[in-house]
């Protein structure tokens, strides 16, 4: 079965906004750690934080988005339940690297994307496998 429509790039918008621009985001949240007073920051966070919480939180923004970027590749090829398996673990990392990423004074904004669209992978995949 050709994959049509959203489904077709859906593991694109996994790789580039979970993966990639969470890179960008975690070394962001990184960078909090190694420079605190956040005046050479490139994007400033919303709420203050503790180098120490940067550090740590931006490491698994860092993982999330690793991860992301090798399931998105997974993606690209996978059908039936190895697809629903893939679109539950890009969801649930998704969700901890969006939450780290608020933790650190970021929007997550990749992560949450990466979210919805594995959200929508396991339930748009699952209805149509059981007709």
């Amino acid at each position: 079965m050709e994959k049509q429509g959203f489904h077709r790039w859906a593991w694109l918008v996994v790789f580039l906004l979970g993966g990639l621009l969470m890179l960008y985001g975690g070394a962001q949240d990184v960078s909090i750690f190694f420079l605190p007073g956040g005046d050479l920051a490139l994007v400033p966070s919303w709420h203050p934080t503790r180098p120490v919480v940067g550090l740590v939180f931006g490491l698994i923004v860092l993982a999330s988005a690793g991860l992301n970027i090798v399931w998105g590749w997974q993606l690209r090829c996978a059908e039936g339940f190895q697809e629903r398996r893939l679109a539950r673990r890009v969801a649930f990392v998704s969700t901890v690297g969006m939450i780290a990423d608020w933790v650190s004074g970021y929007y997550g904004f990749g992560s949450l994307i990466a979210l919805l669209t594995g959200i929508w992978l396991m339930r748009s995949r699952g209805k149509k496998n059981e007709i």
